[in-house]
């Protein structure tokens, strides 16, 4: 019911697998029944550990001199204890470098003792031998960051970053990873420019050359008037051909492809309806132990872990308020108008793109100014669910 959650990774003589297979068993049934209030726990969160960051990239929402702070070990224990026996996967520090935490050993060792998955977002840079031995016992899904195919395009959007370093780690990553045995993909991830975009299929040629599964990528959400125009939403139609031939050289090299999608022309189906599958089986747990609902909160927490019961946060009158919207086919909240509302029939499949919430604007009604991401609504619906 979740496909961002793999419960057949998980080991299965951890003492806990049999309890996170319940959970995750219970999410399914209750969203299935269309129950609003759930006896089951969320199968994976983002944990952000940290908002730290040895980067300093330009399509970043986070200025860097704003950077730095850490979540406190009274928050991570807290999590630990409310979360991590029924929790399969977990994805830290989600703006911000996650081995940048001062206790990124600990999280590790903490997952691999409760049995908890690794969804890894990295950039790569702090990838070292001693650290590539803390994620291998838990990796299921790893993603190094690679703005750009070539050097002088990582160097410049990636600042403080080497390119040829990156590519060593990655590379070291993927044959430990091998080694291993495990069960997990390496993905190299790119955020889409005008700068950067043409080097797509450039980045699933690198991508076979170091031994990673699967590229990714998608557009950037500029957060100030001069990323603008680092944007694709003004010229969007050149970027089709340009996925075309990177899905053509992902075929050819055996490279799974995960991109942002086509633009639709008018001719072009809309996708079908869909109910996300996020309410259900995931959730966000901020620095300070505030409880977001997902990337598109806007700011708007629903609950701390500090001041109330998880459980009681995950079964509040606002969390089931998004259940029922979606079951009513008329979205609530943040969720009018988010693509996750969206089922395609393929993974490429050509959709209408809302330009305007990809960009930054100064007028108040823009959510631009929060410190995460209120805008995912990726696709113009119109009144197709009215």
């Amino acid at each position: 019911m979740d496909p961002y959650i793999d419960v057949e990774a998980l080991d299965p003589d951890h003492p806990l697998t049999e309890l996170k297979l319940q959970n995750y068993k219970s999410s399914c049934y209750s969203q299935t029944k269309k129950s609003l209030e759930l006896d089951s726990l969320p199968s994976k969160i983002i944990l952000q550990t940290t908002d730290a960051c040895n980067l300093n990239c330009p399509m970043c929402q986070i200025p860097w001199d704003q950077k730095g702070r850490h979540m406190s070990t009274t928050t991570f224990t807290k999590a630990v204890e409310q979360l991590f026996d029924t929790l399969v996967e977990l994805h830290p520090s989600n703006l911000g470098e996650p081995m940048a935490s001062p206790w990124f050993n600990v999280l590790c060792e903490t997952m691999r003792e409760k049995g908890v998955l690794l969804d890894l977002t990295t950039n790569g840079t702090m990838l070292n031998s001693k650290r590539i031995q803390w994620i291998l016992p838990i990796a299921r899904d790893i993603k190094v960051s690679f703005d750009g195919a070539t050097k002088d395009t990582f160097d410049r959007i990636r600042v403080n970053g080497r390119f040829e370093k990156v590519c060593e780690n990655t590379r070291n990553l993927s044959k430990q990873l091998e080694k291993y045995g495990k069960r997990s993909i390496l993905s190299l991830q790119m955020t889409l420019m005008q700068s950067n975009f043409k080097e797509l299929p450039s980045l699933v040629d690198l991508a076979h050359q170091l031994g990673a599964d699967r590229v990714k990528a998608y557009h950037m959400f500029s957060f100030s008037e001069e990323m603008n125009n680092e944007s694709l939403m003004p010229i969007l139609e050149e970027y089709t051909p340009v996925l075309m031939e990177a899905l053509d050289r992902g075929k050819e090299l055996g490279i799974q492809m995960e991109c942002a999608e086509p633009v639709a022309s008018d001719s072009d189906p809309m996708p079908g309806w869909n109910v996300c599958h996020l309410p259900w089986h995931e959730s966000w747990i901020d620095i300070d132990g505030s409880v977001f609902a997902c990337h598109s909160h806007g700011g708007e927490s629903f609950g701390n872990i500090h001041h109330s019961p998880f459980r009681e946060i995950w079964n509040s009158h606002k969390y089931q308020a998004i259940r029922k919207g979606f079951f009513d086919k008329s979205p609530v909240w943040n969720c009018d108008g988010c693509g996750m509302t969206c089922k395609k029939s393929t993974e490429h499949q050509p959709v209408p793109v809302d330009r305007q919430s990809f960009l930054y604007s100064s007028e108040p009604e823009q959510v631009s100014n929060v410190r995460w991401s209120g805008r995912m609504k990726q696709f113009d619906l119109g009144d197709l669910y009215d």
